[in-house]
């Protein structure tokens, strides 16, 4: 009887101690694993770009734009599962002006200067993402012009941001240096410059 006493005893001390004790902790989760899309794959991304300061000769237009991208992954100089090239098939942006509007279409440039997406190892992963933008835009405002004012990119827009994922969720992409705009028909001549673009892809 004496033993069966002390077992209870025991029994007990040891429930109480399950009680008190601390949960035990969850072993930590390894992060996300980071994939680049497969070369050969197409994906459109939604783009906006509120408040693009647009300056046209003497004057300035600030424009809230948004549309997308559609973007074709190609192999690159590195290991495709280090990095891949992204060539533009198509860009629309478009936003809307006090007494007019503002639209972008995309032109034709080099292969050569393809935007990228670069896995950057570390913890967690993250990628680097380079847009490269080759375009025309059309400033329809009679304070600035009677008749609609087209201008191309004189060199290609150069946005870049760092993401999660990819797709991107809406991250930031800045535009690394301004954009001079000319006329085709005078391409020596700077007639515009876009210094500020903030671009939210995704």
């Amino acid at each position: 009887m004496r033993t069966t006493g002390r077992i209870s005893i025991i029994t007990c001390l040891a429930a109480l101690l399950s009680l008190t004790a601390p949960p035990a902790q969850a072993a930590p989760q390894a992060p996300a694993a980071v994939a680049l899309p497969a070369v050969g794959a197409v994906v459109t991304l939604k783009l906006s770009a509120p408040g693009t300061e647009i300056k046209i000769g003497a004057k300035s237009v600030k424009v809230d734009l948004s549309g997308d991208v559609v973007l074709r992954v190609v192999a690159g100089d590195a290991d495709p599962l280090k990095a891949v090239r992204l060539r533009v098939l198509d860009l629309n942006l478009a936003g809307k002006l006090p007494k007019g509007d503002v639209t972008i279409r995309p032109i034709g440039y080099d292969v050569a200067a393809a935007g990228e997406l670069r896995l950057n190892v570390g913890v967690p992963p993250t990628l680097n993402h380079s847009l490269v933008l080759g375009f025309r835009i059309v400033v329809n405002q009679p304070e600035i012009s009677p008749k609609p004012i087209e201008l191309s990119s004189k060199d290609v827009a150069r946005l870049a941001g760092k993401l999660k994922t990819f797709p991107p969720l809406g991250d930031l992409h800045q535009l690394q240096d301004p954009v001079d705009l000319i006329d085709d028909a005078k391409p020596s001549v700077t007639a515009g410059v876009i210094a500020k673009l903030g671009l939210k892809v995704g």
